[in-house]
């Protein structure tokens, strides 16, 4: 049994000194004289009083009631609150923060405090918090109401501000607490075991600034469009500074772009000036957009041909070759569709395969004997950072300020070329002089295989598909892929190919497009990346159909109860179906570990005794897997013959996935007419022998004479 960790009393306190201690080692430089102040004075409590405040900053909000002041370890609350008023850090809520403690206060309190007002319709008492919200904020008088009960019920935490500045020096973005800490000593977060401790900013300013952007960005969230124009004029009117930080800038075109879209149908004006103070590629091709719909089309051509003329972002240049030909050339299709067209050979996979369209590609390059393995992009961005591995997470320009950041900072920000180009370029040459550059990507993926990273997840698929990768592909071909990553991760990390193919040594990749399926340009990006550096990329178009020689394996399932989550399994049977005939029958009963309810058993007439010598399912997942394999998954009600399965194979660390068929929903559409489509039911109608309803292997071989009907109409409608 797993037993659950357990904190300490005064876990709280831990957190909040280990927290405050890296802000002292790594973050003084950014702090203003009232951060200073209020360390001082929260050093300066007793431990008492020092719980209490710690307990206070890591509530969700800077408003807290009375009543939830519940803490077995803080002695004497009145008197630890008392200290924290003298001290400044608490104090009542006052007239500066009545709107704000009115957005984060109850429904109920808000129509307690609404019925002080006399000549003024209140909003229906069924009406949302919302609407009460807006009531009160018009119409209360802070002065009216400073002694009611609901205004005396809460505390304002002063320096709650002050902390969420601390937080995101920390963090490097908005958090309300310490949570985070707590889940790690839980372990219930994962951490990094190798934190350089450094700090995010420069500078104050920079820091500030970031703080600032971040905190509008945030109260967007939330924003009517009024309030958005008010905030775009504001920002607006500010001079413009170039230099405020990486960090900053970041945080700033964040808040522009997300006004613009703000304001884009009813303050157009508002919306071009922020973007066209904007540098980023997204924030560009809206510019341009609507530049087009005002009617500006002379200056919106000329902007796209001066992104054409200085090209510096691949999904930029795309788009603007794409639009420029459409809205002035007249062409009627895009470049994706075109591209999508051009590739006119078409293969048909099995209808069952909808949704999960790569795996009927698999399957069908498998029987005519090629080997193909769904990549995407976990295959690139797997072999990215390993081959990186020493520069993504290692470096000291690259190590995490904390603990708790995931993702490399330098990848948020397209920087890792620019930062260690001559470290990446160095790697790149041992790659290209390496004799077997299969045995250095196993040997450097062995010695740091499970270690955490923010790009992929580690299994034993993914070391298949890389060495399968590093055997058969070029490795030349394979580093200026990797530079060119490096230098534009952000646009190549993701859209890959769908699919890697291995056919007579020849390796190539291709992205598979369903129909009604569109080519994305992000997928474009990628695969002319790829194409450039000398891959062979393909883009395979699919048709569904019947293939009346598909392989099927029939299920049915005999349970303790219909919740997956919490019933078990207390008999399989399974008909394999090939060439349109049944091949053969596997059944066995199985122990659930459990149980069987009387309704069960009087059901299906297994009791426990029947099971008690029976195998778990553990001892039998590898054979039904095995009888299974490479087939379509079908059943009466699929869905839940599957979701047990599934949920079986996941207690014993194995993946069940197979595409499926309903024989409910097959027999519905293909042999209509029917009072009802229970299994009992259609096999009388139909004359189908069901001799022992709900056991498995009976029910398996209905379904399976079922499913056959169904074949012989698809096979001539």
């Amino acid at each position: 049994m797993r037993v659950k960790k357990q904190l300490p009393e005064k876990y709280y306190l831990d957190h909040f000194s280990e927290f405050i201690a890296h802000t002292r080692h790594h973050n003084m430089h950014l702090l203003c004289d009232e951060h200073f102040s209020v360390l001082e004075r929260i050093d300066n409590l007793a431990e008492n009083e020092r719980c209490l405040m710690v307990r206070l900053l890591n509530r969700t909000s800077s408003f807290v009631a009375h009543t939830t002041l519940k803490y077995k370890e803080i002695n004497n609350l009145p008197n630890a609150l008392k200290v924290l008023r003298q001290q400044e850090l608490i104090t009542d809520v006052n007239l500066e923060k009545f709107e704000d403690w009115l957005s984060v206060i109850t429904k109920p309190e808000l129509m307690a405090l609404c019925n002080v007002i006399e000549a003024v319709k209140l909003p229906s008492r069924t009406a949302k918090k919302s609407c009460w919200f807006e009531f009160a904020k018009r119409h209360l008088v802070f002065d009216d109401v400073v002694h009611h009960e609901v205004v005396e019920h809460y505390l304002y935490i002063c320096v709650a501000p002050q902390f969420e500045y601390f937080l995101f020096l920390y963090f490097n973005r908005l958090e309300r607490n310490l949570s985070q800490f707590s889940m790690r000593d839980l372990g219930v977060m994962k951490t990094h075991s190798k934190a350089s401790g450094g700090s995010y900013f420069e500078n104050r300013q920079f820091a500030l600034c970031a703080y600032r952007y971040a905190k509008y960005y945030q109260r967007l969230q939330d924003s009517g469009i009024e309030q958005s124009a008010a905030l775009a004029n504001l920002l607006l009117r500010e001079p413009i500074d170039a230099d405020l930080g990486v960090q900053a800038n970041y945080q700033k075109e964040k808040v522009f772009y997300k006004l613009a879209c703000l304001l884009e149908k009813s303050h157009i004006n508002l919306a071009m000036q922020l973007l066209e103070q904007c540098t980023s590629a997204k924030a560009q091709e809206k510019w341009v957009r609507l530049l087009y719909t005002q009617g500006e089309h002379e200056c919106c051509k000329a902007s796209l041909e001066a992104i054409l003329n200085t090209p510096n972002d691949e999904h930029l240049l795309l788009f603007a070759k794409d639009f420029l030909l459409r809205k002035f050339a007249q062409k009627r299709t895009s470049i994706l569709t075109d591209l999508l067209r051009e590739h006119s050979h078409i293969i048909a996979i099995d209808e069952a395969y909808k949704g999960n369209t790569e795996q009927g590609m698999i399957a069908h390059y498998k029987r005519n004997g090629v080997c193909a393995w769904h990549t995407e992009n976990h295959l690139w961005l797997a072999l990215f950072s390993i081959v990186f591995w020493q520069e993504l997470y290692e470096s000291e320009h690259s190590m995490p300020c904390n603990e708790f950041e995931r993702y490399p900072q330098m990848l948020k920000l397209n920087h890792f070329y620019d930062t260690l180009g001559a470290k990446i370029d160095e790697k790149l040459l041992l790659i290209n002089s390496t004799n077997d550059f299969k045995s250095w990507l196993l040997k450097q993926a062995t010695f740091y295989y499970g270690q955490q990273n923010a790009l992929f997840n580690w299994n034993d698929k993914v070391l298949e598909q890389l060495l399968i990768l590093a055997q058969y592909a070029n490795v030349k071909k394979l580093t200026v892929l990797l530079k060119a990553m490096a230098k534009d991760f952000k646009n190549l990390k993701d859209g890959f190919p769908d699919l890697m193919v291995l056919e007579r040594d020849s390796l190539r990749f291709e992205e598979i497009k369903a129909p009604g399926d569109s080519l994305r340009r992000n997928q474009l990006v990628s695969i002319n990346q790829l194409s450039l550096c000398g891959f062979d990329v393909d883009i395979q178009r699919t048709s569904w159909q019947f293939d009346p020689n598909q392989s099927y394996a029939v299920v049915d399932l005999e349970t303790t109860g219909g919740k997956k989550e919490l019933d078990r399994i207390t008999e399989i049977g399974i008909v394999r179906i090939e060439q349109g005939k049944i091949v053969a029958k596997w059944q066995s009963l199985v122990n659930p570990q459990r149980r069987i309810p009387k309704y069960i058993t009087q059901l299906t007439g297994i009791n426990n005794e029947m099971v008690a010598q029976a195998p778990v399912f553990s001892d039998i997942a590898s054979q039904v897997n095995d009888f299974c394999d490479n087939t379509i998954f079908v059943a009466h009600n699929v869905n839940f013959d599957m979701g047990f399965l599934k949920h079986e194979f996941q207690r014993v660390g194995m993946l069940f996935s197979k595409p499926k068929l309903c024989t409910v929903q097959l027999a519905r559409k293909y042999l209509p007419g029917h009072p009802s489509y229970s299994l009992g039911n259609l096999c009388n109608t139909l004359n189908i022998e069901l001799n022992q309803h709900h056991r498995a292997l009976d029910d398996a071989m209905a379904a399976a004479e079922i499913l056959l009907l169904v074949n012989e109409q698809r096979r001539n409608d």
